[in-house]
C-alpha cells in the first residue's frame, strides 16, 4: 500500500482512524508493517504490500470466505488479462455509467479481484482508487497495479467494508453483490462510504432473459461448487471448448446467429480468446452462492435512506446494472424523475 492512502482506510471494527505503526517500504509501496486503530487499538498486518484489514471473529462469515477463496483460485489461475477486451466488459457492465465518469474521482471498486477494473479505471484518470477483495485474490491484484500510483489494494469484508463513511465520491461493484449469502445486506454497507452527491453501480445477473440458462446450470452448479478447484479447471476447460466453438461457427452464421439464444452474449464473446472462454467458463461453475435477480429486486437494492436510483439497464438481455445516488435528504428507492429505465 502508499501512504497517502491511510486517510481514506479505518477499522473494520470500530470505524475509527488506523496509522502506521511499523513499515518497510519499498518504490513508495509499504510492503511490510502494520496498522493500529486509534480506537480500539487492533493491529491489521500489512504483508506482501497488502493491508489485511478483516473484521474480528464474531463478523465472520464461512460462506463468504469459502466463496472468496474459490474467486481467488480463479485470479490467481486467470491472472493475465486482455486491457482491451476487459475494457470493452467492463464499459458495458458499468452501463448506464461510463467509465469516463470515473476522471478525477475517489473511487471504491468493491470486489476487486484480480485488479483488473482498477487497471482500466486507472487508465481513464481515476483520482484514486481503492480496490478491495476479501480473499487471496488481492495478491494477485498487488502484482497487476503496483505500478499505479493511484490504486491502493486492501483485503476486507464488503460486509464490513474498512473504509471511511463519506470518504468516496463513487464506488462499483461488478459481479459481486449477487455471490453474497445477502446481497441487500453488502448494498446497505457499502452505500456510507459515497459521500452525498456521489454514486454507486453495481452489475448484477438477471432472471430475466436466463430461464434457459438456470434449468440447466443450477443443477450442475450444485455439484461443480463443491468439486477440487483444480478438478474444476480441467472440466470447465473441456466445457468451454464447444462453447468457443459455437460462438466462433454457429453464431457468426448471418441467417441463423442472431435467432439462437443468447445471440448478443455469444457475439460478444465471438472474439475473446479461448483462455477468456474457459475463464469465464470456470467462473459460471465456480460459486457456492449465484443468485439471478428480477428487476424489482435489483431495485430493491436501493430501498434504503439515502438512496435514489438514477438508472437501470438490462445488460445484453441477461444482466442488470443499477446506478443509485446517493442524496442527503432521506429520499431512497425511486426512480430519479429525470432518468428512464432501460429494458
Amino acid at each position: 500500500m502508499r501512504r497517502e492512502f491511510v486517510d481514506l482506510l479505518c477499522c473494520p471494527n470500530c470505524l475509527a482512524d488506523l496509522r502506521i505503526d511499523e513499515s518497510h517500504a519499498d518504490a513508495g509501496h509499504v510492503i511490510d508493517g502494520s496498522l493500529a486503530c486509534s480506537n480500539c487499538e487492533t493491529r491489521f498486518p500489512i504483508t506482501r504490500g497488502v493491508p489485511r484489514l478483516l473484521p474480528d471473529d464474531g463478523n465472520r462469515s464461512q460462506i463468504r470466505e469459502n466463496t472468496a477463496e474459490r474467486f481467488s483460485f480463479e485470479w490467481h489461475h486467470f491472472a493475465d488479462f486482455d486491457v482491451a477486451v476487459e475494457e470493452q466488459s467492463m464499459s458495458t457492465w458499468m452501463s448506464p455509467s461510463r467509465l469516463d465518469d470515473l476522471k478525477g474521482l475517489t473511487v471504491l471498486d468493491a470486489g476487486c479481484g484480480m485488479g483488473r477494473h482498477a487497471v482500466i479505471a486507472a487508465a481513464h484518470g481515476v483520482g484514486r482508487l481503492v480496490g478491495l477483495d476479501l480473499g487471496n485474490a488481492v495478491d494477485a491484484a498487488v502484482a497487476n497495479t503496483k505500478h499505479l500510483e493511484n490504486v491502493c489494494i486492501v483485503q476486507g469484508d464488503i460486509y464490513h467494508p474498512p473504509v471511511k463513511n463519506g470518504a468516496f465520491d463513487a464506488a462499483y461493484s461488478l459481479g459481486v453483490l449477487h455471490h453474497l449469502p445477502d446481497p441487500q445486506c453488502g448494498f446497505k454497507a457499502l452505500a456510507p462510504k459515497v459521500k452525498p452527491g456521489g454514486w454507486i453501480h453495481v452489475w448484477l445477473y438477471g432472471r430475466e432473459g436466463n430461464r434457459m440458462l438456470l434449468l440447466v446450470l443450477n443443477p450442475i452448479r450444485r455439484v461443480t461448487s463443491r468439486m477440487p478447484l483444480a478438478l474444476l479447471k480441467i472440466i470447465s476447460g473441456v466445457t468451454a471448448v464447444p462453447v468457443a466453438l459455437a460462438a466462433k461457427t454457429l453464431y457468426r452464421l448471418p441467417w441463423l446467429g442472431a435467432r439462437l439464444p443468447y445471440a448478443a452474449y455469444m457475439c460478444w464473446l465471438d472474439p475473446a480468446s479461448f483462455a477468456k472462454i474457459h475463464a469465464i467458463v470456470f467462473d459460471q461453475l465456480l460459486a457456492p452462492v449465484a443468485y439471478y435477480m428480477r428487476r424489482d429486486e435489483v431495485l430493491r437494492l436501493a430501498d434504503i435512506p439515502e438512496c435514489t436510483v438514477r438508472a437501470i439497464e438490462h445488460n445484453r438481455g441477461m444482466s442488470w446494472g443499477l446506478t443509485v445516488q446517493r442524496t442527503p435528504n432521506g429520499e431512497s428507492g425511486k426512480l430519479h424523475k429525470t432518468e428512464s429505465a432501460a429494458r
